[in-house]
């Protein structure tokens, strides 16, 4: 019977609690709303979940937080597409801002889906690619942490393109296309920033049409293997490490190309000094040689 008592009493404190007090969790960045008696109340969720009784502090959960590791926010002024632009504009984006997590091979959209916003990687990998008229997938780029896509579809609200899928565990942060032209409404300098992305992004197709009408296969690897040196390698004593680990699958999509053709290619360019494989990894000796095939063949 005292320990019913005590149970009630319990229950009554953590209700009345719940009215005055914003219950925290975290986890992956997603957001959930919870209405109580005195009005809403705006939850992070994350791997911590702590109840209105809990004595945590706002401060132990966001050291914890931050201990795990597992929130890498993103800061959209460091974006270019959002460069220079009004603080208050950034800060009106980001609180509307949606956030998503996608499991390894889970699908972001597929092609001929509706468009309606525009996503950033906040942590992981994202491979776009299109379905050649035989129906085999081709990759037609990777995109890593701070990438910005989907715009073009969110813009003019046509149906996508080209499919996204996760390559590994990541996290999106998703923006609205009534929330991104309320922003163009206000700040003319993210006009100008959206029209430097869409010519970056005709210079790119234009570069892979070129790529695969004009140029052979080791070529198109020559290439590949160069932007992923610059963009995704660091300097070693033995050269250049691609720090961007792809699987010789999708190293072979990426690049039109088969797994048998590809390893050929690697084969011989390790016998040749340019390049080693090493347990998936890739270190470029040799980038001078192998700008000159990317642009003349071997």
């Amino acid at each position: 019977m005292l320990i019913a008592q005590r149970n009630r009493a319990r229950s009554a404190r953590c209700t009345t609690r719940a009215q005055q007090q914003t219950v925290i969790c975290v986890t992956h960045g997603l957001a959930l709303r919870f209405v109580f008696a005195r009005g809403p109340v705006d939850v992070m969720l994350g791997g911590l979940v702590l109840h209105p009784c809990g004595k945590s502090t706002m401060a132990e959960i966001q050291a914890s937080h931050a201990a795990t590791g597992a929130d890498k926010a993103v800061k959209l002024e460091a974006l270019d597409i959002f460069r220079a632009i009004d603080p208050s504009t950034v800060e009106q984006i980001a609180r509307r801002a949606q956030h998503r997590t996608l499991e390894k091979g889970e699908l972001l959209f597929n092609v001929g889906d509706a468009s309606d916003a525009l996503y950033v990687i906040a942590d992981g990998r994202v491979r776009i690619w299109t379905v050649s008229a035989a129906g085999a997938e081709v990759t037609l780029n990777v995109l890593t942490n701070g990438a910005v896509f989907g715009e073009i579809g969110m813009l003019d609200s046509g149906v996508r393109t080209a499919g996204a899928s996760a390559m590994l565990r990541t996290r999106l942060m998703s923006i609205a296309r009534r929330t991104f032209y309320e922003a163009l409404d206000r700040d003319p300098q993210l006009v100008r920033n959206v029209i430097d992305l869409l010519c970056m992004r005709l210079r790119w197709t234009s570069a892979r049409m070129e790529d695969a009408t004009l140029r052979q296969a080791p070529q198109r690897l020559a290439r590949i293997l160069g932007h992923l040196a610059r963009d995704h390698g660091k300097a070693t004593p033995k050269g250049i490490e691609v720090v961007l680990k792809l699987t010789q699958s999708e190293m072979a999509q990426w690049t039109a190309m088969s797994r048998e053709g590809l390893n050929k290619v690697l084969n011989r360019w390790a016998e040749e000094r340019l390049l080693t494989q090493n347990r998936g990894g890739l270190i470029v000796h040799d980038l001078e040689r192998i700008d000159e095939i990317a642009e003349f063949g071997e």
